[in-house]
């Protein structure tokens, strides 16, 4: 390996434990967050989690028939025995 390849990898590695730092900081901060929620409303942190994912990934009509076709399923197979 040339020396000039192993100044990219080390730059390299440290664009990574950036990002990882990065990354667990915002962690940090949702966890935060959804600690707020529970602690200030009724709303469970599964449910305003999932609020927060469907809202980011803009996919509530995705959502809503996904739940629609899981109540129908549920109902016909393990709630009909």
């Amino acid at each position: 390996m040339t020396p000039e390849q192993k100044k990219v990898i080390r730059g390299a590695i440290e664009e990574m434990i950036d990002s990882y730092h990065r990354v667990a900081a915002e962690r940090d901060l949702q966890k935060e967050i959804v600690g707020r929620i529970k602690e200030e409303t009724e709303m469970t942190p599964k449910v305003f989690r999932r609020m927060a994912r469907t809202a980011f990934n803009a996919n509530y009509a995705e959502e809503k028939y996904t739940n629609e076709e899981f109540e129908a399923a549920y109902e016909e197979i393990v709630a009909g025995e």
